[in-house]
């Protein structure tokens, strides 16, 4: 098991952002979804140690989180205030050297960065500075990434670069996405939904496998596919969540055909 969470919570003031939240995540490709004020950026937030949770327990690879160390753990995070004089190789190598397994030059090919390594952060595009961003986690072979909303700011093109580089990487880093956004992927190996600092689905396995989303359904006999924004609609206009299960490639084009 790639990481157990258990009973996590964590409040500000009378606000729960997390509220015993449990789940477990296999190793390889996992999705952390949720809609804005689900509890996603305070579990990330927990994870790289930046606040400490109230009460609950996490581990990775059967280690408390804490316990491991800055190279066995890569992230990239939403909001991050970087140096604009730094170059793109510069950091890269850098972090390589820093981590002890300097593998940039492979980073920068897979990203496909090449036009921008020389270039300082202040001089790239905001596509190409969320690019590098996501880039940099994968440095240094870390053990796993995490890697929060890392489709802000990019468009369709960089979205499949990046989701092609997670599938491609994830047989030696696996790799958790933590977004308000779901991507088609060629392979997911675990999903967790969140609302409201509560878990309301976990899924993994080999029915996750060549994934391609997920169907939701309600006591009312309605259904919602991928969309996790819908599903919180009608989770505060009363509607009970009955089930929730993947789809697919082949249920996806059995449903439009």
């Amino acid at each position: 098991m790639l990481l157990e969470c258990s009973n996590l919570s964590k409040s500000y003031g009378n606000v729960k952002a997390l509220d015993k939240v449990s789940f477990t995540l296999e190793e390889g490709i996992s999705f952390i979804l949720g809609p804005n004020g689900s509890g996603k950026t305070t579990f990330i937030k927990i994870v790289s140690n930046i606040i400490k949770p109230d009460s609950g327990e996490i581990r990775i690879l059967g280690r408390d989180y804490l316990d491991l160390s800055p190279g066995e753990v890569g992230f990239a995070f939403e909001k991050t205030v970087f140096p604009g004089f730094v170059r793109v190789e510069d950091y890269l190598h850098t972090v390589g050297e820093v981590r002890g397994t300097d593998n940039s030059d492979e980073i920068i090919s897979l990203f496909q960065l090449e036009k921008v390594r020389k270039k300082r952060f202040s001089e790239l595009s905001q596509g190409y500075k969320r690019r590098f961003l996501v880039a940099s986690a994968f440095v240094g072979l870390p053990k796993v990434v995490f890697l929060d909303e890392p489709f802000s700011n990019v468009d369709i093109t960089a979205r499949k670069i990046m989701m092609k580089v997670f599938v491609e990487l994830s047989h030696r880093i696996n790799v958790i996405v933590v977004s308000h956004v779901f991507t088609n992927v060629e392979r997911m190996d675990s999903l967790v939904l969140l609302r409201n600092g509560k878990v309301i689905g976990n899924l993994r396995g080999k029915d996750l496998k060549r994934m391609n989303g997920f169907r939701a359904s309600f006591d009312d006999g309605r259904v919602v596919v991928n969309d996790v924004e819908a599903i919180n609609e009608k989770i505060l206009s009363g509607r009970r969540l009955v089930s929730i299960e993947p789809l697919s490639i082949e249920s996806w084009l059995m449903e439009r055909f």
